[in-house]
């Protein structure tokens, strides 16, 4: 669909069209000069060259914008929870640990290319990222366990695949379409293939970072937009979402500084996600924040980097123990959250697997939220519990026996 728009209205990401009828040559005040506007640069000098209109490509019927869609989906969902059926985790978990795994596979081999400039696989993407989406369809619980108990440790491809998975998780919960999610998800795949332009010494500094560094790693996401712009195949909305994914709500992210009203639709969810993958991921210079704690520190972020709704909307969405969370229970034995409950938050579905020293006992499941609560021998989670001494087999007791 093309449409009109005042040139004030024209953004980066955008895409200018150039209409073939002679009537539109000769208008000095129409901008018709064809593209995607790669910055707020451009927009600016566009403006400032006295321009008043522009042809803009828009992908969605009903005329509104992504950041409009986006809104109006995240207003909805506030107002009256999605109900949707879900397959049991039990099921779902073995179709999505091979999407995960196949997932990684791609991971390794896009970064890779990024590294060799080698154009980016781009109908891969496409496939890959659609069977992330048919497992968040199926039971998004999953996605979320295996994000953080899956046994693969190289957090440049683990957390590519991650943010994909809670970007998805969370594009399926406010009810974004298919198409859509397929796209964020693909996004998520690849919005840190920049840091592959960045010096390794740099990227992976335990340290605190120079000026100079900082200001380099702050341009991974120009770098991630220049290699994916090597493939025409790759829609405009993967590559602003790559561009702007740290980007904050209050204007002062990075690379151009951008303010919440201009901030891309996909890029205010991969920024979501990707800050809570990187709290809750070990670093060689950080270990990982327990997941109800991440997403407190995310809470305190509101109205600064995140907007005040989406960041109550994600955290509804995991869960205050998100799925894959290892817990302590009044009881004293531990358990493991498999399934989180947007209605009753503090009572998820729970599988029991350590006694009160840690020591693997026979594993039962829970439903808190069907207990009585007034029963002496209710259940209850006290407190999450560092899983770091165990987490490469957690997800065993996750996987049908």
């Amino acid at each position: 669909m093309i449409k009109k728009i005042p040139i004030n209205e024209l953004k980066q990401g955008m895409e200018v069209v150039e209409l073939s009828s002679e009537m539109w040559k000769h208008l000095p005040y129409l901008y018709a000069h064809p593209g995607i506007i790669s910055s707020v640069e451009e927009v600016a000098r566009i403006k400032a060259e006295g321009y008043q209109q522009v042809f803009v490509k828009t992908e969605n019927s009903d005329g509104q914008s992504d950041e409009e869609r986006l809104d109006h989906l995240i207003r909805q969902r506030e107002e009256t929870p999605l109900s949707t059926p879900r397959t049991p985790f039990s099921e779902a978990i073995k179709t999505a640990s091979v999407t995960y795994e196949s997932a990684m596979t791609y991971a390794m081999r896009i970064v890779n290319d990024a590294k060799l400039g080698r154009k980016i696989d781009y109908d891969t993407a496409v496939e890959t990222a659609s069977a992330i989406v048919d497992s968040a369809v199926s039971n998004p619980d999953t996605l979320v366990c295996l994000s953080k108990l899956s046994s693969f440790d190289n957090y440049t491809y683990t957390h590519c695949i991650n943010v994909a998975a809670i970007a998805v998780v969370f594009g399926e919960f406010i009810g974004m379409s298919r198409d859509d999610l397929i796209l964020l998800g693909t996004a998520g795949m690849m919005h840190d293939l920049g840091k592959t332009t960045v010096p390794s010494r740099i990227v992976n500094k335990p340290g605190r970072l120079t000026k100079f560094e900082c200001e380099e790693m702050k341009r991974h996401p120009v770098y991630g937009r220049t290699i994916l712009s090597k493939n025409r195949a790759i829609p405009s909305k993967v590559l602003v979402a790559v561009r702007a994914h740290h980007e904050k709500f209050n204007g002062t992210g990075y690379p151009d500084g951008l303010t919440r009203k201009d901030i891309p639709a996909f890029a205010r969810i991969l920024c979501l996600a990707d800050i809570y993958d990187a709290l809750t991921s070990d670093r060689c210079y950080k270990h990982a924040i327990l997941p109800n704690k991440a997403l407190g520190i995310m809470y305190g972020m509101r109205d600064q980097d995140f907007d005040p709704t989406e960041i109550q909307l994600f955290i509804k969405c995991l869960g205050i123990f998100p799925s894959g969370s290892f817990v302590r229970l009044n009881t004293g034995n531990y358990a493991l959250v498999f399934e989180s409950n947007a209605q009753q938050p503090l009572y998820p579905k729970i599988k029991v697997i350590m006694d009160k020293q840690m020591r693997p006992i026979k594993a039962w499941d829970i439903d808190l939220s069907t207990q009585n609560p007034e029963a002496p021998d209710s259940v209850e989670i006290t407190e999450c519990a560092d899983p770091s001494d165990y987490r490469q087999n957690l997800m065993e007791f996750m996987l049908p026996q």
